[in-house]
C-alpha cells in the first residue's frame, strides 16, 4: 500500500542536533500531498520532563502525568523504511510518549482501523525489537530498554482495561543508559495475531527478537529507524 505524506504545520526539531527529521514545514492546506514523500506510517517520540529514573523493571512510575517536552517525529516510506537523514538522538535516561500514525493513499489516518473496538484490537499487538537491545528487566543496573504499551481508549470511546487488552499505538518508551553509545537499528512492528494470544503476551515480550516465534501471527507494520 502506498500512502502519501501530508504537509504539516508544525516543525519537529531533533532535540540535539536541531537538524529536521523527515518532515517538511508549510502553511499551506495540510491535505496538500508532498511529490515524491510517499510514506505508509510516522512515529512521533514526545519528551516527558522529569522522568529520569521513572523506569522500574518492565515499566515506569509517574509519567503519564509528566510534562510534555520536544518531539521527534520519524516518517517512513512504503516499504517501513525511515526518510530520516540520520539516526535520531534521544536522552538515553528518560521516558518518551511514542504515537504511532498510519495513512491511507489519501493522507487519511487510519491507525484507528486497527484498534476501532476490544474486538478488533485483540488482533494487535505491537513490538519494539533491536539487535543486542538489553531491555530493563533483564538488567542490574535499572539501566535498560522499556517499551510499556498505554492505550487507554479505543476508536469507538470505550476504555482499555488492563496491560493485557493495550496494543501499543501509543506507548512509553526509554532507551535506557546501557543501550547508549553506538547506533542501534530498531523496528517499530504491529502484528496481526492468533487469536487468545494477546492475553499471554508480557511487556518483557514486547523488546524480544523472538517475538515472532513465541506469538504466532503476520507483521502488519514493520518501521525500521536508527537511534543512538
Amino acid at each position: 500500500m502506498k500512502i502519501k505524506f501530508i504537509k504539516s504545520t508544525t516543525v519537529f526539531v531533533l532535540t540535539s542536533l536541531g537538524l529536521l527529521v523527515g518532515i517538511v514545514s508549510c502553511k499551506k492546506d495540510e491535505d496538500t500531498p508532498i511529490v515524491g514523500k510517499e510514506i505508509r506510517a510516522s512515529l512521533q517520540f514526545t519528551e516527558l520532563e522529569g522522568t529520569k529514573g521513572a523506569g522500574h523493571g518492565d515499566h515506569f512510575h509517574g509519567v503519564a502525568s509528566a510534562k510534555e517536552g520536544a518531539v521527534i517525529k520519524i516518517n517512513f516510506d512504503a516499504s517501513g523504511h525511515s526518510l530520516a537523514s540520520s539516526a535520531i538522538n534521544l536522552n538515553a535516561e528518560i521516558a518518551y510518549k511514542v504515537d504511532l500514525k498510519v495513512y491511507d493513499e489519501n493522507g487519511r489516518e487510519i491507525q484507528d482501523t486497527y484498534v476501532n473496538n476490544l474486538t478488533t484490537a485483540n488482533e494487535y499487538k505491537a513490538f519494539l525489537i533491536g539487535d543486542k537491545l538489553i531491555a530493563n528487566a533483564n538488567s542490574e543496573t535499572n539501566g535498560g530498554a522499556i517499551f510499556q504499551p498505554r492505550d487507554t481508549i479505543y476508536a469507538d470511546g470505550t476504555k482499555v482495561n488492563g496491560k493485557y487488552e493495550m496494543t501499543g499505538l501509543m506507548a512509553f518508551f526509554t532507551l535506557g543508559n546501557e543501550n547508549k553509545g553506538n547506533t542501534k537499528r530498531l523496528s517499530y512492528i504491529l502484528r496481526k495475531i492468533e487469536p487468545g494470544v494477546k492475553a499471554k503476551i508480557e511487556r518483557v515480550d514486547l523488546l524480544d527478537l523472538a517475538y515472532a516465534t513465541k506469538f504466532q501471527g503476520k507483521n502488519i507494520l514493520e518501521l525500521k529507524f536508527d537511534i543512538k
